[in-house]
């Protein structure tokens, strides 16, 4: 499938990658559903990089949570 972290994720990027496998989506579903390209979220669950505000709720809607749920593991570190 993907390639593996080299590096141990950020809270946020751990978090987002937690919330797309508990819907048991692959990225490119979560990509499919969102319109963010699949070589950004791998970024993000990769570097724990933060999303913008139009990602978030793009996110946070296929997700099924909301904008600050998403956002808690990044503000909590």
């Amino acid at each position: 499938m993907g390639r593996k972290p080299k590096t141990r994720r950020d809270s946020y990027g751990a978090w987002l990658y937690y919330l797309r496998k508990e819907k048991n989506l692959t990225q490119q579903q979560l990509s499919k559903k969102t319109g963010i390209p699949q070589r950004t979220i791998a970024h993000w669950e990769r570097t724990g990089t933060l999303a913008g505000r139009k990602e978030i709720m793009a996110l946070s809607s296929v997700l099924g949570v909301t904008a600050g749920e998403l956002l808690r593991e990044k503000e909590q570190s």
